[in-house]
């Protein structure tokens, strides 16, 4: 039920029901919101597990941080969390002139889309957009007009070129470096929406909340049948029906073909550069500079 309601789901926001429904989403917004801004299948949950047990003291949960820190779509009647009466409030949106100051959260276009095709192909997504093998639904993820916010590198330009980037209220985050370090970061996060930080109050997040931690919360929620957005459409047991999969760094690396990873790199690479990300393999550049087409 919960997949079939998905799928009708996504179509709906595929169409032009979408424009008065994000529209809706962004009402009710105040001067002091601070915004949890990323592409999907970037990390911004682990992200807000720790900033929840920062801000509150209490142990997050799948329910409690959308309950305290909620998606843009049921931010209204949410209580305040920030010092100075505003929510943190994640949108997976790109640039709106609502987003006065925000955090945005990136990670590298060729693990997203991994991670996209994997949870897609579980609940039927890969297989409403694309014939259902990783080659068409890449031809799909790198074209922005079939999905509902726009291509990866669409997403990251609106962010990094917006007026909230050229004023100085845009922190940028690289998913990468939050894993490899992530103490400094999220002390320089809290900073940046008017906490002082407290590094023990960081490590123990940082300690509570790991990967397999992560993954033991998603077990036990589940299994006590807790009522979760993220975690409803994920019932089936076994690794591929998992919302907390292995957030790994340069899996792609392991997984895209020579001619996938070109396809990619015609699509994004001026805004991986941009972003400081190796833009292809140097072998590729050397033996092949030409784009290789996809085999569809």
């Amino acid at each position: 039920m919960m997949k079939t309601y998905r799928l009708i789901h996504a179509k709906a926001a595929r169409s032009k029901i979408r424009i008065p429904l994000v529209w809706s989403w962004h009402l009710g917004l105040k001067p002091e919101d601070i915004f949890l801004a990323s592409y999907p299948r970037s990390g911004s949950t682990w992200l807000r597990f720790m900033l929840f047990e920062i801000l509150s003291g209490e142990n997050p949960g799948f329910r409690k941080i959308e309950d305290r820190l909620p998606e843009i779509q049921w931010h209204r009647g949410r209580p305040p969390i920030l010092p100075n009466g505003g929510r943190l409030i994640k949108t997976h949106e790109q640039y709106r002139k609502d987003y006065k100051r925000a955090v945005l959260l990136v990670r590298d276009v060729r693990d997203v889309f991994l991670s996209a095709y994997a949870r897609g192909s579980q609940d039927g997504i890969v297989q409403l957009l694309s014939k259902g093998d990783v080659d068409s639904f890449l031809q799909v993820f790198m074209d922005s007009s079939a999905l509902q916010m726009g291509s990866w590198q669409e997403h990251s330009r609106s962010w990094l070129e917006s007026p909230t980037a050229k004023n100085g209220n845009l922190m940028v985050v690289k998913y990468e470096e939050l894993r490899k370090n992530p103490e400094p970061i999220l002390a320089q996060l809290l900073e940046f929406v008017g906490i002082t930080p407290d590094v023990q109050v960081i490590r123990k997040a940082i300690e509570d909340n790991t990967l397999q931690q992560m993954r033991a919360k998603e077990d036990r929620e589940k299994q006590a049948g807790e009522q979760s957005v993220l975690l409803g459409p994920h019932k089936d047991a076994g690794e591929e029906g998992r919302f907390v999969r292995k957030g790994s760094v340069g899996g792609w690396r392991d997984k895209l073909t020579d001619a996938q990873l070109e396809f990619i790199d015609r699509y994004a690479g001026d805004v991986l550069m941009t972003l400081g990300y190796e833009r292809r393999p140097a072998k590729l550049q050397q033996t092949q500079p030409e784009v290789a087409a996809l085999s569809i």
